[in-house]
C-alpha cells in the first residue's frame, strides 16, 4: 500500500472519530432538575413541618429528600456535603404569627450522580479508542516509511560504499514498494556498465600484456640464433690461416670483422637482456598466456628442432611415426626452444631426441637429452616451478630467470600434454603430446 493512500485513510479515520465523538457528546443529555415538582415538594414537606410531621428523610413523588436544620450540629457539614455532590438544595421555612418567614434548615434532594458517571466513563473509552487508533495508525506510518524510504535509502547507502570500494558484483534489490525503484534500477544499470567497462579493460590489459609476452618471447629465437651465427662466425674466422702472399690487409680485415661481430653479438646480448627484462615483468602478472590448439602433422616437430640446431648438436635417435598430434605450433615451439636452449647453456654437449608413438594411450613421447651434469634429484619436482633455479655451478654461473621449463609445463598442459624431467645419463625433458 501507497503511503499517500495511507495517510489519506488515516486523516478519514480521525475525521469519523472526531465526529463521532462530537455528535455523542451533543447527544448526551443529564436530566435536569424540575424545579416545580421540587417546589412542589418543598411547599409539602413545610406543609407537614408545620402540623408536626418532623420526619427528616423520606421521598415525594419519586424524589428522595433529606432535611438538615440550622440547629444540628451536623448542619455545616451536611450542607457542605451536599453542594459537592452536587445535590439541589433548598431552604425549608415557617411563617410566624407576624406573618414572617422564618429559614428552619434546608431540604436537600438527593440526585442520582450515576448518570453522570456513566457518561464520564464513555466519553473516557471513546477517547482511548480514538486515542489507540491514532497512535496505530501512526506507528504503521512510521512502518511504511521506514521500510519504503529509510530502509531502500540504507540499501543505497550501503550499495554507494560497495562500488566506492570497487565491488561491482552487489546488485541492488529490487521491490514494487521501494519509492527508490527508478533510481535503484538506474543505480543498477551503471553498475553494470561499470562492471563491463572494468572487465574489458581488464581483459584488454591482459590481451596487450599477452602480445608483449608473445612477442617479447618470439622475438628471443632470431636474437638467440644471431648469436649463435656470430659465435660461429668468430671461430672459423678465428681459425683463418694467412699465407705471405695475403699480407697484412688481410689480416688487417679479418681483425675488423671480428670487431664488428663482437659488437654484433655484444648489441644481440643488449637486445636479450631488454627482452628478457620485459617478457619477465609482463609475465608476472599473467597467470598463463593462450594456447590455441589445432590439429597438425606430426613432422611439424621434426622441423622445429632442425630450426633450433645452429651447431649441428642435435641428433635423433630414431625416425618420427607419421600422425595428427593436437597441439599449438607456436606453444610447441617455444617449448623446445626453451629445451633445447636450456640445454645449450647449461650443457653444452650435443642432444639426443627419441620419438616413441604409444597408441594405447594415445600420445607421442619426445624424450630429449643432453650429456650434462643433470639436475640433483631432491629439485626434480620443482625445476618446472616458476622463478625456480636449479642449485648446480653450471646453473648459478649463468644468467637466466627461472621461467623457461616453468612456461613449457603451462604450454604442454594448456596443449592436453604433459613433461618430465629427470637424469639418465644426462638431464631428460620428456613430452608427451596429444595424438587425435
Amino acid at each position: 500500500m501507497k503511503i499517500k493512500r495511507l495517510i489519506i485513510i488515516f486523516t478519514l479515520l480521525l475525521v469519523a472519530s472526531y465526529t463521532v465523538l462530537f455528535y455523542y457528546i451533543n447527544a448526551t443529555h443529564i436530566n435536569s432538575v424540575d424545579v416545580t415538582q421540587i417546589n412542589r415538594v418543598v411547599k409539602t414537606i413545610e406543609k407537614d413541618w408545620a402540623n408536626g410531621d418532623t420526619e427528616k428523610t423520606g421521598a415525594n413523588g419519586g424524589m428522595a429528600y433529606q432535611i438538615t436544620l440550622v440547629t444540628d450540629e451536623n448542619y455545616q457539614s451536611l450542607l457542605f456535603e451536599g453542594i459537592r455532590n452536587r445535590h439541589t438544595i433548598m431552604d425549608l421555612t415557617s411563617v410566624s404569627a407576624d406573618g414572617q418567614a422564618e429559614v428552619l434548615g434546608k431540604v436537600i434532594f438527593l440526585t442520582d450522580g450515576s448518570e453522570e458517571e456513566m457518561m464520564k466513563n464513555n466519553l473516557l473509552t471513546m477517547i482511548t479508542v480514538v486515542f489507540l487508533m491514532v497512535l496505530i495508525m501512526v506507528d504503521v506510518v512510521l512502518g511504511m516509511v521506514h521500510f519504503s524510504i529509510l530502509r531502500p535509502f540504507g540499501i543505497m547507502k550501503q550499495f554507494a560504499q560497495k562500488i566506492a570500494d570497487g565491488d561491482l558484483e552487489f546488485r541492488l534489490p529490487m521491490d514494487r514498494g521501494n519509492y527508490f525503484g527508478a533510481f535503484t534500477e538506474s543505480f543498477d544499470l551503471m553498475r553494470e556498465e561499470l562492471r563491463k567497462a572494468r572487465q574489458g579493460e581488464y581483459e584488454a590489459n591482459i590481451s596487450k600484456k599477452e602480445l608483449v609476452a608473445e612477442l617479447s618471447h618470439d622475438i628471443k629465437t632470431p636474437v638467440a640464433t644471431i648469436k649463435a651465427i656470430c659465435e660461429l662466425l668468430k671461430v672459423k674466422l678465428g681459425g683463418v690461416k694467412f699465407d705471405a702472399q695475403a699480407g697484412e690487409a688481410a689480416e688487417t680485415t679479418i681483425a675488423e670483422s671480428m670487431e664488428k661481430i663482437a659488437v654484433i653479438h655484444s648489441k644481440a646480448d643488449v637486445i636479450d637482456a631488454l627482452i628478457s627484462n620485459l617478457f619477465h615483468a609482463t609475465l608476472e602478472e599473467l597467470e598463463m598466456l593462450k594456447v590455441n590448439v589445432s590439429e597438425q602433422p606430426s613432422t611439424v616437430i621434426i622441423q622445429m628442432f632442425k630450426e633450433m640446431d645452429n651447431f649441428g648438436k642435435i641428433r635423433f635417435k630414431n625416425d618420427l611415426a607419421e600422425c595428427l598430434i593436437s597441439c599449438d605450433p607456436l606453444r610447441l615451439g617455444q617449448v623446445i626452444d626453451n629445451i633445447i636452449s636450456n640445454s645449450d647453456k647449461y650443457a653444452g654437449t650435443d642432444i639426443d631426441i627419441w620419438f616413441d608413438l604409444d597408441q594405447t594411450e594415445k600420445y607421442l613421447k619426445v624424450k630429449i637429452r643432453d650429456d650434462g651434469d643433470g639436475v640433483n634429484p631432491d629439485e626434480w619436482p620443482l625445476v618446472c616451478e616458476k622463478f625456480f633455479r636449479g642449485s648446480g655451478e653450471a646453473v648459478q654461473n649463468t644468467p637466466g630467470s627461472g621461467l623457461g621449463l616453468y612456461l613449457a609445463r603451462q604450454f604442454m598442459e594448456g596443449m592436453g600434454g604433459s613433461i618430465r624431467c629427470y637424469n639418465e645419463g644426462g638431464f631428460v625433458v620428456e613430452l608427451r603430446i596429444k595424438v587425435v
